[in-house]
């Protein structure tokens, strides 16, 4: 029963359990864009600070 699924997958023909491709993941821009966010946040804070006055 799941001998020829298996060998259809595994050589890259089979059609039903192949993932979608939509072209966006809106997930994934977030997550990246919160990472950027954060790693500015990080940088911001190794910068020395000017003095007042």
């Amino acid at each position: 029963m799941y001998s020829k699924a298996g060998y259809a997958t595994a050589s890259g023909i089979g059609g039903s359990t192949t993932l979608a491709s939509t072209g966006l993941d809106t997930l994934a821009l977030v997550v990246a864009g919160v990472t950027l966010v954060f790693a500015g946040l990080a940088l911001l804070k190794l910068v020395p600070r000017r003095a007042k006055g």
